[in-house]
């Protein structure tokens, strides 16, 4: 899917410079007449980040529609010429979206900033997360009977995108856009460093959350029926978990071996909730949950909202929020 993307880019830049050469204007990239800078963001998680930092001060803006699965994004030649006319651009990596790199160095991007929000986080390969599952399913008691066979997914070395999910990532992402924040409009920047203060307060007391959460659990195993993107949250909250999916990608769907396995696994262990995730259609969880009489719960990633809870003001906060809450059940 990627690769498909990377080859129409020469063909959404062409557009591009065409578009801008011709005068075309779009409405959303006008710089505002009020002096507040024009932040134009790819996910919900910086765009969330960056409304909270730059308060009166900012325009921030997604580019991916409410709605909208992320992974199945692809930039429209009106979505760059806002992003080359905007003030700042934040995007999450370029793990996430291989696109921006090739934007910024395509097109002239000389007046605008360009923020790399994963700038100081440790990332980590998608193959280290199944490592970690598969060393948890060797510590269960049932690690003996366990028929697991996950030598036969093959990945490419590829880092998992889904930083802002381990709070203590949120706070750096954070503090990177405050850091552009303050680089681009110095003369605001006491007002950006209060904001991000007082946000990075609320990621902090929601990372102690989660962490006494896990600490309290009557078990640590987390079931997964929907795509995998939460490696980085099992990783910083302690977490084991079992999925039916080694990964988030749209490419590839569970054999009922796989099926079978989680199927199992959750009868084993007597595992009442099977968790999805948001914006997509659960046929495989609400499967397992039929054949195994567990309950679905929705798990956010957070990359993006619907439009309703968009129209509504919700934050990443409120999120996360309701995935400690979540979390708090599957784990009783």
């Amino acid at each position: 899917m990627i690769k498909n993307r990377i080859r129409l880019l020469p063909v959404l830049l062409l557009a591009v410079w065409v578009l801008a050469g011709c005068g075309h204007q779009v409405a959303s990239a006008d710089k505002a007449s009020d002096g507040r800078l024009q932040v134009v963001t790819t996910l919900f998680p910086q765009y969330d980040f960056a409304r909270q930092i730059g308060g009166d001060h900012a325009d921030v803006s997604l580019v991916l529609l409410p709605g909208m699965e992320s992974h199945m994004y692809d930039p429209t030649p009106g979505d760059m010429i806002r992003i080359s006319e905007a003030d700042m651009f934040i995007y999450t990596g370029a793990e996430m979206e291989p696109w921006a790199q090739e934007l910024a160095d395509s097109v002239d991007m000389s007046k605008v900033k360009v923020v790399d929000a994963s700038s100081g986080v440790s990332m980590m390969k998608e193959e280290d997360e199944e490592h970690e599952h598969a060393e948890a399913e060797e510590d269960s008691a049932h690690a003996a009977e366990d028929s697991h066979d996950h030598g036969s997914h093959h990945h490419e070395h590829t880092y998992d995108p889904h930083i802002w999910l381990d709070m203590q990532n949120a706070i750096q992402m954070v503090k990177n856009i405050e850091d552009a924040f303050c680089e681009a409009d110095p003369a605001n920047a006491e007002t950006y460093k209060a904001n991000a203060e007082a946000y990075i307060e609320k990621l902090e007391a929601l990372d102690s959350e989660l962490k006494s959460i896990t600490a309290g659990g009557n078990r640590r195993d987390v079931v997964f029926g929907g795509r995998f993107a939460y490696g980085y949250f099992i990783h910083g909250y302690g977490l084991e978990y079992e999925s039916v999916y080694d990964s988030c990608s749209a490419d590839t769907e569970p054999s009922m071996a796989q099926m079978a396995n989680v199927i199992n696994y959750m009868k084993e262990h007597h595992v009442k909730y099977i968790l999805y995730e948001e914006l997509s259609t659960p046929n495989v969880a609400r499967a397992i949950a039929d054949a195994t009489g567990a309950q679905m719960l929705m798990f956010s990633t957070c990359h993006n909202v619907t439009k309703d809870e968009f129209e509504s003001g919700v934050t990443f906060i409120d999120l996360m929020q309701q995935n400690a809450d979540t979390l708090k059940k599957a784990l009783e």
